[in-house]
């Protein structure tokens, strides 16, 4: 039952790589934006601004992670959801 549910999920991912690709933006750019972050606070030595700009980055991968991974399954739908075979 839950593996229906992943493949149907995967699936859908595939098959909407414009969403993806704009997950993966929005994500990047928060790992960039916690990246200068991470270069204010060692210029200033300010722990506040650390803590926050590692926690950013944190958000920015974990939200752009799914759309990595729907942009390679869009790259790879012929094999893994042809039905052909």
């Amino acid at each position: 039952m839950q593996h229906d549910s992943l493949k149907n999920k995967l699936r859908e991912m595939a098959n909407t790589p414009r969403t993806q690709l704009k997950r993966l933006v929005i994500g990047t750019a928060l790992s960039l934006l916690g990246a200068v972050g991470l270069l204010i606070a060692s210029g200033g030595e300010s722990q506040w601004i650390f803590y926050l700009s590692s926690i950013v980055i944190l958000v920015g991968v974990i939200y752009a992670l799914p759309g990595y991974i729907g942009i390679w399954l869009w790259r790879m739908r012929k094999f893994f959801f042809d039905e052909d075979k």
